[in-house]
Parts: structure tokens; sequence; C-alpha cells
């Protein structure tokens, strides 16, 4: 079995996906078995995403990814110092699930965003709050 990099946001790096997110018409499924008919979406929806990175100035290892998380496991954990909100607004967490001080993000590239949000590196969990 191949081997996952430690900069995987995955359960076997030690995330934990919230599994219970829904924002607008979109949520998250395990599974496909088992889904009941759902009204077909007419409009436009674009998922939310966003890419971390563990230095300033998009340096370094980095993610992407359009699921929340109530840990963002220990490769990544107190380690973000930039990002990229490619879409929606992602809430950020210095505590894990989503506890703590928190700050809101849109669309846009934040090169060392937390210098004048909040301390840099200090995020251990995020979610989606809406969709743009």
């Amino acid at each position: 079995m191949p081997r996952i990099p430690k900069t995987e946001l995955a359960p076997e790096n030690g995330c934990i996906i919230d599994m219970k997110w829904k924002v607008g018409p979109l949520s998250y499924h395990a599974s496909a078995a088992g889904k009941v008919e759902a009204p077909m979406v007419t409009e436009h929806i674009r998922l939310p995403e966003l890419v971390l990175y563990d230095h300033a100035g998009f340096a370094g290892a980095y993610a992407r990814t359009n699921l929340s998380f109530h840990y963002i496991g220990d490769y990544w954990n107190d380690r973000i110092s930039c990002l990229i909100v490619v879409s929606g607004v992602w809430r950020f967490y210095r505590d894990d699930y989503y506890k703590g001080p928190y700050w809101d993000l849109g669309p846009g590239y934040y090169e060392s965003f937390f210098a004048e949000k909040g301390p840099d590196d200090v995020v251990s969990s995020f979610q989606c709050i809406a969709l743009t």
C-alpha cells in the first residue's frame, strides 16, 4: 500500500473530517448507498475551496481541500502561515473542534494573513461557513 505524504489532509495523518457539514445546498456524504432522490439544483454552485501553505509567501508544503476539518492533523496543526481562499467563506479556529478565537476569510490571497488578523501558525480546525 502506498504511503501517504505527511502533508496530505487525510485521516491517516490524524485529520478529523467534519462528516456533518452543510453549506447552502451542499453537504458531505460518506457514501452514495441509500441516497434518496434529491431535487435538481438549477442555480450555479461553486464548491468551496482553499489552499493552505506552511510558510509565508505561499512557500513550503501545501494542501488543497474543499472539506471542513474538526482537526487538521499533526502536520498542519498550528502550522498554516498563509493561504488562498479560492471560493467560499472559511472560518479558521485556534483550537480543534471549532473552538477558541476564530477568523473569517473570503476569496483572496492571504500572504502571512495572520499578521493582521491574529497570531501566525495557530489554526487547529476550519470550516466553510458560506458559498461565494
